[in-house]
């Protein structure tokens, strides 16, 4: 793991009125601070131009005593969270997934707490949503699909949430292949229904991922954050009986924006006024060549 790639974006978003926007901003070009300090402060101020606080961020960063014990804090994070066997995944290292560069700035992570082997966030999984309790429609769909991908070994993105989640961990788990959970919260205050499925899924090969601090939360409004990174981290997701308003909708709507392979079934239209109407936008997951579908799909996105 590159400590000080992790310990520069941490302290660089501990800042006062520092943001994942400008936090984006500045590590696209200098992804180090010794990389940002080895630029002419005039160059750097530039990639902040139009954004708040910037004229005070550059002078913070490259005034050395000022910014050295954010640095300290920083790095000592990181260090306690290895010992924990968490890592800070940031852009630049080894295992950041790309796919994430799909999201806007301001809901895309600059750093990913990681608990398992981060080599899977380069799978491209299948990203699957759902939420109980389903239609028997929905849920005998999602339980198609999940077999269907186990059979051919495809890797698996999900939530860490109880009920529709902690199912899939278990199946995966006893396959003996991987999955990534993105969590709602951060990694210590994950559902604890759900942490013995979790960490049978971490010991199978998986890896349980938030864009949180590990003692964040859990709140309702950061679900959303969850639902867009788990859709960006996959290549094709599949929605079931998602509601109007959710968070699994909001992804939807995300992931038909950029272009993903969407698949899906409806829950209660009367109930879903307003949400995309999936018959027309989404592939529907109706006879067993949709499967087929999905899996090609997935197979596409892997190259």
């Amino acid at each position: 793991m590159d400590t000080a790639a992790s310990s520069f974006v941490l302290a660089l978003l501990g800042l006062d009125g520092v943001g994942r926007v400008t936090a984006h901003r500045l590590l696209e070009r200098f992804p180090t601070l010794d990389a940002l300090r080895a630029c002419p402060r005039e160059q750097v101020l530039l990639r902040l131009k139009g954004l708040p606080h910037a004229e005070r961020t550059v002078t913070l960063l490259f005034d050395e005593a000022a910014f050295a014990p954010h640095l300290d804090r920083a790095r000592a994070a990181v260090e306690e969270m290895a010992a924990r066997r968490i890592a800070v995944v940031v852009p630049g290292h080894a295992h950041w997934p790309a796919a994430l560069d799909a999201l806007a700035p301001a809901d895309r992570p600059a750093a990913l707490y990681a608990f398992g082997d981060t080599a899977v966030l380069a799978a491209r999984p299948v990203a699957l949503f759902g939420r109980a309790p389903l239609p028997a429609d929905a849920y005998e769909a999602a339980q198609g699909l999940a077999e269907r991908l186990l059979a051919e070994r495809l890797p698996l993105a999900c939530g860490a949430a109880p009920g529709f989640d902690v199912a899939l961990h278990k199946r995966y788990a006893a396959a003996g292949l991987p999955c990534v959970m993105v969590a709602r919260a951060g990694l210590a205050r994950v559902d604890p229904p759900a942490r013995p499925g979790v960490a049978a899924a971490v010991k199978a090969g998986g890896v349980l991922v938030s864009p949180f601090p590990p003692t964040h939360g859990p709140f309702d409004h950061d679900d959303r954050e969850r639902a867009l990174v788990q859709a960006a981290l996959a290549g094709p997701a599949a929605f079931f009986a998602p509601a109007a308003g959710s968070p699994e909708a909001k992804a939807l709507a995300w992931a038909l924006e950029a272009g993903r392979p969407v698949f899906g079934v409806e829950g209660d239209p009367a109930a879903d006024a307003g949400l995309l109407h999936l018959s027309t936008r989404v592939h529907r997951l109706a006879r067993p060549v949709d499967l087929d579908w999905v899996v090609a799909a997935a197979r596409a996105e892997r190259g």
